[in-house]
């Protein structure tokens, strides 16, 4: 059996509350022995009504480590979580990076451009197999698009929820399936509580993102002789837990580094067009 560990700085959240079941069911739909056996949290609660540390690990089955290092010397592969909250990833990660264990770090893998570049050289240095990812990128509709559009796409538009520091990773992993690396420059339109961002790649491809609180997970894209296809974002979550459980057999990251340095930096980028809008911000 592939024992996981999670790693946090505090087990009450939406991600470590699902995850376990999440990787359940698909050990089991995809045939694989895995589960999540042992925790280590930073923080025994998130605040006064959330569950300790004893209570989760009660109620999801699972041991609870003393330390970081009994963690690692306990587990198979880590998931260093903390999704709604990048900025300790680093500090976070860490430890895991150093194992030389498949380590997973959940969405945003890190605040800015050069934390990642510091993180995977980590990896890199202790020879640890590391990938990071939004579940969304793996989205059958979207995929399926992809594998049967034999020609570039030339414009990609996404829309979705939330807020440009944690939120915006999902549409940012979708753009970058389609549009691929490359996009060269960024320029933000803002109205109201709706941020629009222009992306511009060479050979005159582009891409936009569309964020507002009441939009929904949207993904328009058009490439060659094709009209403009609407790609639904719904099913994502198994085919997500597929390949992480996938990359904990064989140690393959299914997103390479190059691809992640990509949404890292379009991110970076459209923050910065966002404080100033209509101004073009080099990516």
């Amino acid at each position: 059996m592939i024992r996981i560990g999670f790693v946090d700085r505090y087990l009450d959240n939406w991600h470590t509350n699902h995850y376990p079941e999440y990787i359940q069911l698909a050990a089991e739909l995809y045939g694989i022995d895995a589960r999540v056996t042992h925790v280590y949290a930073q923080m025994d609660t998130p605040d006064e009504y959330g569950l300790t540390t004893k209570a989760w690990c009660e109620q999801y089955e699972c041991i609870c480590c003393i330390t970081y290092e009994e963690l690692i010397e306990s587990v198979d592969a880590i998931m260093v979580m903390c999704a709604d909250d990048c900025l300790p990833h680093e500090e976070l990660a860490e430890k895991a990076l150093k194992s030389g264990k498949p380590v997973y770090c959940d969405k945003t893998f890190a605040p800015t451009m050069e934390a990642a570049a510091r993180m995977f050289d980590l990896a890199k240095q202790y020879y640890t197999p590391v990938f990071t990812c939004s579940a969304q990128r793996f989205c059958m509709e979207l995929l399926t698009y992809k594998r049967q559009q034999p020609e570039p796409v030339d414009f990609c538009g996404s829309t979705g929820p939330g807020d440009m520091v944690n939120y915006s990773i999902h549409q940012y992993e979708m753009l970058e399936v389609l549009m691929g690396i490359g996009a060269k420059r960024c320029q933000a339109f803002a109205g109201g509580d709706t941020v629009h961002i222009l992306y511009q790649y060479d050979n005159g491809r582009t891409c936009t993102f569309t964020q507002g609180k009441k939009l929904p997970f949207r993904i328009f894209a058009s490439a060659g002789t094709e009209g403009c296809k609407d790609i639904a974002v719904e099913e994502y979550y198994m085919n997500f837990m597929n390949k992480l459980l996938h990359f904990f057999q064989d140690k393959k990251a299914p997103v390479t580094r190059e691809d992640t340095m990509e949404i890292m930096a379009m991110q970076q980028a459209g923050r910065e067009a966002v404080i100033t809008p209509g101004v073009w911000i080099e990516v």
